[in-house]
């Protein structure tokens, strides 16, 4: 009879441990130290080494500190590799709109996803949200953004 008894103190005990080890982990300031000692092996600490220089290393995020911002993205001229292959992207979004948009307009069935198995005939307001989305991505990504 106190077999369960014990056993609920022990899982009690052990889950305060658990909570007091996070809490603890979580109240560290962040600050640790980074030395060398004579054998040239680097090591960190969260408390300075006994009669040693040591680094002082903040962590961002800890303390109540914020991370720095992370540096700006360059701005440099696009190469031609990268305009020659956004050309090709823009062609096959445009021609895959087009074909989409002329599936649409015959009310034929449409496959949701890879699998012939979903086909499902949409219903006129269905129907006319997907043509109204098709044509947006033509107009996205076709150079006149005319229709076929």
């Amino acid at each position: 009879m106190l077999g369960p008894l014990i056993m609920a103190r022990g899982r009690l005990l052990a889950g305060c441990i658990a909570a007091c080890m996070c809490l603890a982990a979580a109240a560290q300031d962040g600050t640790y130290y980074k030395w060398t000692d004579a054998s040239g092996t680097v090591h960190f600490s969260a408390s300075p080494p006994p009669g040693k220089k040591a680094e002082t290393l903040k962590l961002a995020g800890q303390g109540g500190e914020q991370a720095a911002p992370a540096p700006a993205a360059s701005t440099a001229e696009p190469t031609p590799q990268l305009e020659e292959a956004q050309a090709a992207y823009r062609k096959q979004a445009c021609d895959a709109a087009r074909d989409d948009l002329a599936v649409l307009e015959k009310n034929r069935m449409v496959v949701s996803g890879n699998s012939p198995d979903a086909a499902t005939k949409l219903d006129a307001e269905q129907r006319s949200q997907a043509k109204l989305r098709t044509r947006q991505r033509i107009n996205q990504f076709c150079e006149t953004g005319s229709q076929p």
